[in-house]
């Protein structure tokens, strides 16, 4: 078994025909200067030739995957990519809970521990553990009322059984600020509708003066809009095939053709364009939110709410820090009767687990219920990194791009705990990283550089980091060698970008990379400075 990923004459981007060895089954950590060549290698290079070779072996088409420029490539592994890149989801009904899977968990826990409201004598009450599956109503233990039996659909805010009515599981009733799209004071030929630049409001003025005569009704365009019928409004707020204008002409089909008066409606138009562009329409500002008010946000049916595990409902552990709901999980544990470990004991340990991988990795502070299109780049990352950890996949190659990024330097220590235990399980587990506390921990290091872009592309070091040190080229190991000594004494300012370098002379060339573009570490951070005058 080859125990390294051999690269031959990478020429990829900036690279300048490297060719090196990347030990398997090791935490390794590529870093230097940025743009010197970190993400080239470990994704433009790595990820990409795994992805176009799983492909080609399974005999799909490879044509959308460019082969990078390299001269070979051996002993390279399946890979899996966990990038800071934005997650693109836009689908407001993606959570924290439903992309790690824990509010399935959590649904399934109140299946069955969860105890129901008798809508008879108002009792709550456990389902029977002798229930038999699929039973449809359980009787209440205190008054024998046949009550409705709730399954985990009914704790999902994704189906019609769970799913507020009102505002179909979102939370929120999305509207239209009506009065900023029309100026009653005008006319369609003068601009009543906001949001119609230049000749539109002619072009549709035509269309609706011909649904005027369509219907027989009259359609002025040079009439201000706080002069219009009751009818004339219905058909220019919603078109002639909404259900608010055909209700006055019940027996007339609307008209086929725009020439005909065919209109779609302003307002109607809005909301299309709105859901075909994920609320990306060009006319999303005029839309805003309020919280539902059947279910005041918590997007299940009132049945549902009612529901409690612990003494606390699934919307309330949904809203609360995960660091609190593995409080909840544990007292949930202690609390298990003997008849029901079999039943529920496994559910609550995995879910127990899964909260605990996501506090290593520093989000105890999310919510299941925080909408996965607010999440940050680097929170997506270590979410995802969590998640995976809890596969039984090995001989995997996981690549990192700087999964440190936002994230607390007290936090650094359980997300490397994290990398190695994906490591021990038999990985490779490629970083791109700066943080000097994530390179103490690694296997080994590989150092681009010795800058960005044309001034770099080259490996100036590799080995541990104290093998660094001892590295001339290693632009990394010359800072690790030498202390920073911050002044203690600062000038007066004069109004201009200004930074005293501490360091001595030799170290500032070192990092210099090239005319008004340096790069120094400090302490935790890599920090990078443009057009600055030094004062050495």
């Amino acid at each position: 078994m080859t125990e390294t990923i051999r690269i031959v004459r990478a020429a990829e981007n900036n690279l300048k025909d490297i060719s090196l060895e990347i030990p398997k089954q090791q935490f390794v950590v590529i870093t230097g200067p940025s743009g010197s060549g970190k993400s080239t290698l470990a994704i433009d290079i790595l990820q990409r030739e795994s992805q176009r070779q799983y492909f080609e072996m399974n005999g799909m088409a490879t044509n959308f995957i460019n082969k990078p420029k390299v001269e070979s490539i051996k002993g390279l592994s399946p890979s899996i990519g966990i990038t800071q890149q934005k997650t693109t989801n836009r689908n407001p009904r993606s959570t924290v809970g439903t992309v790690t899977d824990m509010y399935t968990y959590l649904r399934v826990i109140y299946e069955k521990l969860g105890r129901q409201l008798c809508p008879n004598c108002g009792s709550f009450v456990k389902k029977p553990a002798d229930l038999p599956e699929g039973s449809e109503t359980m009787p209440c233990a205190v008054c024998g009322f046949e009550m409705k039996t709730l399954n985990k659909a009914h704790f999902s805010f994704n189906t019609v059984e769970g799913a507020c009515a009102n505002c179909s599981g979102l939370g929120k009733k999305l509207g239209i600020k009506v009065a900023e799209v029309f100026d009653e004071s005008k006319s369609l030929r003068n601009g009543a509708v906001s949001f119609w630049f230049d000749n539109m409001g002619i072009y549709y003025g035509q269309v609706l003066t011909a649904a005027g005569a369509y219907y027989g009704m009259g359609f002025d365009i040079d009439l201000p809009l706080k002069d219009y019928s009751e009818i004339q409004r219905d058909l220019l707020y919603y078109g002639a095939e909404s259900t608010e204008f055909s209700r006055h002409f019940p027996d007339l089909p609307p008209p086929k053709t725009a020439a005909k008066g065919r209109f779609e409606g302003v307002l109607t138009g809005m909301w299309r364009r709105y859901a075909e562009k994920e609320g990306q329409s060009g006319e999303s500002a005029f839309f805003y939110q309020k919280t539902c008010s059947e279910c005041g946000g918590d997007k299940l049916k009132k049945e549902s709410r009612l529901v409690l595990v612990a003494g606390q409902s699934i919307t309330e552990v949904s809203k609360l820090p995960l660091e609190q709901v593995l409080d909840w999980v544990k007292r949930i544990k202690s609390d298990l009767e003997k008849r029901e470990n079999s039943i529920a004991e496994n559910l609550v340990f995995e879910l127990g687990v899964k909260l605990e991988r996501i506090l290593h990795v520093g989000l105890g502070y999310l919510s299941m219920d925080r909408t996965s299109m607010t999440l940050s780049g680097g929170e997506s990352q270590r979410l995802r990194l969590a998640t995976v950890l809890g596969s039984d996949l090995s001989g995997v190659l996981y690549i990192l791009d700087e999964p440190t990024a936002g994230l607390h330097p007290k936090d650094t220590e359980g997300l490397v705990s994290i990398l190695k235990q994906l490591r021990d399980h038999g990985n490779s587990v490629l970083v791109i990283e700066h943080d000097v506390d994530v390179m103490k921990e690694a296997d080994w290091i590989i150092d681009i550089g010795p800058g960005a872009g044309i001034n770099g592309g080259i490996v100036v070091g590799e080995g541990t980091l104290s093998s660094l040190a001892t590295q001339a080229r290693s632009v990394t190991g010359v800072y690790l060698n030498e202390p920073y000594f911050p002044k203690t004494v600062r000038r007066a300012g004069n109004r201009r970008m200004h930074h005293d370098y501490g360091g001595s002379k030799k170290q500032f060339e070192a990092h210099r990379c090239f005319v008004s573009d340096w790069l120094f570490y400090s302490g935790y951070w890599g920090i990078r400075f443009r057009q600055i005058n030094f004062t050495i």
